[in-house]
C-alpha cells in the first residue's frame, strides 16, 4: 500500500512538470493515445486537453478526442512521477476479468504506455457520491458497500500484506508531521494514539483481502443509473475492515465539519456498514472500529492544513470520536465524556 505521505524529489517533480506541458502538446498526446489504444478506437484528433487536477506526485489529464467518422470520446490520462503507474495498472487489471454485479462497476484504465507512465481511463460523466445529500443518499451508499464487499471477495493478491502495525506507523508519521506547523495538535493526538497502540492486541484475526485503501464517498461516481468505484492509488492487501473503517471515518468527518449533516449521519453510516455486514458478516466489527479511530487520527493532519482557523475547535472532536470507536469497539478501558450518537456508535458533539 502506498503512503499517502509520499513526496517525489525534487528531480521527479521537475520531471513531472515537464511530462505535464508535453503531454498537453495535442500531437504528443495523439500519438500516445494512437500507439496505447486498439486499432479500432484510436482516435484522428484531440479536440481539447486540459489539467483536471494536479498534485506534486501525480497529475490528471481530460482529453477530447474525434474519430475519422466523428465519434467524439473523452478520457483521463493519469501520470506519475516515479513509476507507480505499472503497479496500478497491474492491480486494475488483476480485477478487470471481474464484473461487479448488479450493473454498477469500477473505473479501470484501459491502456497502459509505459514510457510515459501514463494510465488511460476512459471519462465517466457523473457526480461524486460526496456531493450527494438528499434521499437518495442512503440507497447509493448501501450500493457503494455492496461494490467494496465485491472487491474484497475477490482472490487477488496484489502485494505483501499491509498489516495493522505498519498502520499505525503511518499514524505516527502523521503524527510527527504535525510537530512541524501544528504543535499543540500533538499534545491531543498523543493519547489517542497510545490507545490506537493498546487496541492493536486486541484485533480478531483475519484474512488480507484486496482493498481500495483510500475509500470515502469521494471515489465513487453517481452516473444517474449507475455507481462506479474509481482512483486505485491506495490499493493494497490488508484487512478488509480498513476500508470499511476508513469510509465510515469519512463520513464522521464529514459530520464534524458541517453540523447541518449530523442529522443524517446514523442513517448513513449504518446503510453503508449494514449492507457491507450482509455481503461479508466475516469482517470483524471490532477491527472496523479500529481502523475507524485510525482514520480520524489520520484526518487530524489534514484537518490542520485545510482548516487553518477551525482546527482548535475541530480537532478535538476528531480525537473524541476516535476514542468512541475504540471504545464501542470495546478495544480499550477508555471512557469519555458523551455525545452525540451516529448510527448505533458514540461519535461527540461538539464541545460546549
Amino acid at each position: 500500500m502506498r503512503s499517502p505521505l509520499f513526496k517525489p524529489t525534487d528531480e521527479q517533480r521537475s520531471a513531472l512538470l515537464e511530462r505535464q506541458e508535453r503531454l498537453l502538446r495535442p500531437k504528443t498526446v495523439l500519438a500516445l493515445l494512437r500507439a496505447a489504444l486498439p486499432a479500432e478506437s484510436a482516435p484522428a484528433a484531440v479536440t481539447h486537453s486540459a489539467v483536471q487536477s494536479a498534485h506534486l506526485d501525480r497529475f490528471v489529464l481530460r482529453v477530447e478526442t474525434r474519430s475519422d467518422s466523428g465519434v467524439e470520446r473523452a478520457y483521463a490520462l493519469k501520470t506519475y512521477c516515479d513509476g507507480f503507474g505499472e503497479r496500478v495498472w497491474a492491480f486494475t487489471q488483476a480485477i478487470a476479468s471481474r464484473t461487479p454485479p448488479d450493473g454498477d462497476g469500477r473505473c479501470l484504465p484501459i491502456a497502459y504506455a509505459g514510457h510515459e507512465d501514463v494510465l488511460v481511463f476512459p471519462w465517466v460523466v457523473g457526480v461524486l457520491l460526496s456531493d450527494v445529500k438528499d434521499a437518495r443518499t442512503p440507497a447509493l451508499l448501501r450500493r457503494a458497500a455492496g461494490l467494496t464487499a465485491d472487491l474484497h471477495r475477490l482472490d487477488v493478491v496484489p502485494e505483501p500484506r499491509t498489516t495493522a502495525q505498519m498502520l499505525i506507523e503511518e499514524t505516527r508519521a502523521r503524527r510527527d508531521r504535525l510537530r512541524r506547523h501544528w504543535l499543540p495538535a500533538v499534545d491531543l493526538v498523543e493519547p489517542a494514539l497510545a490507545q490506537l497502540q493498546e487496541a492493536a492486541d486486541s484485533l480478531d484475526p483475519t484474512e488480507p483481502a484486496p482493498v481500495h485503501g483510500d475509500l470515502g464517498a469521494a471515489q465513487f461516481l453517481w452516473t444517474g443509473s449507475r455507481l462506479v468505484m474509481f482512483d486505485w492509488d491506495g490499493f493494497g492487501y490488508a484487512d478488509p475492515a480498513y476500508d470499511v473503517g476508513h469510509f465510515l471515518a469519512q463520513l464522521d468527518r464529514v459530520a464534524i465539519v458541517d453540523p447541518a449533516l449530523r442529522a443524517f449521519a446514523p442513517e448513513w453510516i449504518t446503510s453503508f456498514r449494514d449492507a457491507h455486514r450482509a455481503v461479508l458478516p466475516s469482517v470483524s466489527p471490532r477491527n472496523v472500529a479500529f481502523y475507524r479511530a485510525m482514520t480520524l487520527l489520520w484526518k487530524v493532519h489534514t484537518i490542520c492544513r485545510v482548516q487553518p482557523t477551525a482546527w482548535p475547535t475541530l480537532v478535538p472532536q476528531l480525537i473524541l470520536a476516535a476514542q468512541a470507536a475504540l471504545q464501542s469497539g470495546v478495544l480499550t478501558n477508555w471512557a469519555g465524556p458523551r455525545g452525540l450518537h451516529f448510527g448505533a456508535e458514540l461519535v461527540p458533539g461538539a464541545p460546549s
